[in-house]
């Protein structure tokens, strides 16, 4: 009887109360809407931490262009531009406050690691041979030699005996040979042969022609990327050849001669390792241009703690004759910054200052946990060796190849990444700019984060506006309307308290009809809210569709891949309506409450004097 009566009451003023209902779904309504954009947002946030990464590289610009001149024996001179870079900027300048790194900038070599199968090298190039002339005569053509002994290279390409032609073919005096002298020399292929010596071979045969290479300098060098001095090195001109005479091998420039032809054996059973903190840091990896297709992935533990585990690609793989839980021992001798190889690691040399092949600095054994496949590609200067063996970078103790430097170059794409968390990239560079380093191009890759984020916020700033709309017309609709009801009743209150109703009982007569209108219109507006927020999200995507082609002078995207973006945190959430709706209520009790506390205050006849007067 008593919810009749205070229904009964309160629909004496019925404009008052529908407006009341309308008002409280209303607000209902902005809350559950708000609320649920809110949540899905946040949930769209953090699925998207987990499928996008941040990856940003570095590269070292050019600093001007050359035009470079080359003799050719054959057709003369010929001309080229090329892109000269200037002074080495060391990675260090990487290392500055506000960066925010997730995984810090750092260089990456390809370590020289032997293995016990012969994988690679061009069978005709680096060839050491002691040979003698066929007859006196300069190397202006191709110039017949004898090969009197063969310290290094494939034995089915030249042995003792055999007749080869050699020319200074890129050198604009060449050399002059006596017959009966004895030559020590490194050859590298340069072609067929040609002039008038070899007049009597025909055309289709294709007899290789040969030039000799820079022959016993070390190019090693340090941390900073400095030359280590070498006295041999400074004696020599490129492409410098000796006379083997008696007691020669005793001499320093003998020793390295042997000890050059040594390692050019060596060489054929190198692979390139690369050290990297994470897989996605390689971008091959990154555009899924490289794809693991057997076993897994190296987890961000095993990186952390620099377990000893290994990708290896597919062609290393099968040519190793290696499966997913073997295990690879990689003796690491030498470290290369200079290039990546493309289908096997070929270093100009391996000798360090001191005329010896690098010792080894690291050996441990391998498990690999992954075999992965590239596929076919444009060339653009991010392609991973054919051969390529990947590694946690703190495997290996840090810096323990400062003395095995084989090779030095400037930060390139290839080798010079980090990783940002999303969504900073303008931080980054706010801060980056500040460092006043100029020569290097950072450029970042984020499958579309950035787009997505600033739709992401357009929706959040949506959500606070419907969240914050809603309470504060809830208070303000609640406190009118508490105040409307409750106090132009009074008279009715003076009444029932002198009829002999107790506090809480003229309490609960009056305020449950407000009580009820308020639970009526929460109810109502929360389920509206609740329906409506699927349609405030497919409106949102319309306008806000996914790109992940997009591109700016702060962002290079080459990724056209769609991302794959789970549905399940998009829809709206009965349990939140459901929370808005209960909050309106108990707010709707409070208020409620409070304004007949104050109202219960005064005596019946206080009251009736009040209203008199």
């Amino acid at each position: 009887m008593t919810i009749y009566y205070s229904m009964k009451q309160m629909l004496r003023s019925p404009l008052k109360s529908i407006l009341f209902l309308l008002l409280a779904g209303i607000s209902a309504f902005l809350l559950a809407l708000g609320g649920n954009l809110w949540k899905i947002n946040r949930a769209m946030m953090e699925e998207f931490e987990n499928i996008f990464t941040t990856v940003g590289t570095v590269e070292q610009k050019i600093d001007h262009v050359e035009i470079n001149k080359r003799w050719d024996a054959k057709t003369g001179y010929y001309y080229w531009q090329m892109g000269v870079i200037g002074e080495r900027i060391p990675n260090s300048v990487m290392d500055f406050e506000g960066a925010g790194y997730i995984l810090e900038a750092k260089q990456r070599p390809n370590f020289g690691a032997l293995v016990d199968q012969k994988v690679g090298g061009d069978r005709y190039a680096f060839t050491v041979v002691e040979a003698t002339p066929v007859e006196s005569g300069t190397a202006d053509e191709s110039f017949p030699m004898r090969a009197q002994k063969v310290l290094s290279g494939d034995e089915f390409v030249m042995k003792e005996g055999d007749i080869f032609y050699i020319c200074d073919h890129y050198l604009e005096e060449p050399r002059h040979f006596e017959a009966g002298t004895t030559y020590i020399m490194m050859l590298n292929y340069c072609g067929f042969v040609h002039g008038t010596k070899v007049e009597h071979i025909a055309p289709e045969e294709y007899v290789p022609e040969y030039f000799p290479e820079s022959s016993v300098a070390s190019y090693q060098y340090t941390m900073e990327g400095k030359r280590v001095y070498d006295a041999v090195a400074e004696a020599e001109e490129d492409g410098d050849i000796d006379v083997v005479t008696e007691g020669f091998y005793e001499t320093e420039r003998g020793k390295r001669w042997l000890e050059l032809a040594k390692s050019r054996d060596i060489q054929f059973y190198t692979v390139p390792v690369m050290p990297t903190d994470k897989t996605e840091l390689l971008m091959p990896f990154y555009w899924k241009d490289a794809q693991i297709t057997k076993g897994r992935d190296i987890t961000e533990e095993e990186y952390t703690e620099g377990k000893p585990v290994c990708l290896l690609s597919s062609a290393l793989a099968l040519l190793l004759r290696k499966e997913v839980g073997d295990r690879l021992t990689l003796p690491l001798y030498c470290a290369d910054y200079s290039r990546m190889p493309e289908k096997a690691m070929w270093i100009l040399s391996i000798l360090n200052a001191e005329g010896e092949i690098y010792p080894v600095f690291d050996e441990q054994e391998y498990e690999i946990v992954g075999i992965y496949t590239t596929t076919p590609a444009s060339v653009n200067g991010y392609e991973l060796c054919e051969q390529q063996v990947i590694i946690p970078w703190n495997a290996v103790p840090e810096n323990s190849w400062a003395d095995n430097i084989a090779g030095r170059g400037p930060m390139r794409g290839i080798n010079t990444s980090f990783q940002i968390p999303n969504g900073t990239i303008e931080d980054f560079m706010a801060a980056w700019e500040k460092q006043g380093v100029e020569g290097l191009e950072i450029r970042f890759y984020d499958n579309g984060y950035t787009h997505l984020q600033t739709g992401l916020e357009s929706r959040r700033l949506m959500s606070v506006i419907f969240l914050a709309s809603g309470s504060v017309l809830a208070v303000m609709i609640l406190c009118f309307f508490a105040n409307l009801f409750i106090t132009g009743q009074q008279q009715r209150i003076a009444v029932e308290r002198l009829l002999g109703q107790t506090k809480r009982q003229c309490a609960v007569s009056i305020l449950t009809g407000f009580f009820v209108l308020a639970a009526l219109g929460a109810a109502a507006g929360s389920a509206a809210g609740w329906m409506a927020t699927d349609q405030a999200v497919k409106a949102a995507e319309k306008t806000a569709d996914v790109d992940t082609t997009f591109s700016n002078a702060g962002i290079a995207q080459t990724d056209t891949e769609e991302v794959d973006i789970p549905e399940a945190g998009q829809k709206s959430d009965p349990g939140t309506a459901a929370a808005a709706g209960i909050g309106i209520l108990l707010a709707a009790v409070l208020i409620g409450s409070g304004f007949m506390r104050q109202a219960l205050r005064k005596e019946p006849l206080q009251i009736l004097g009040e209203l008199e007067e």
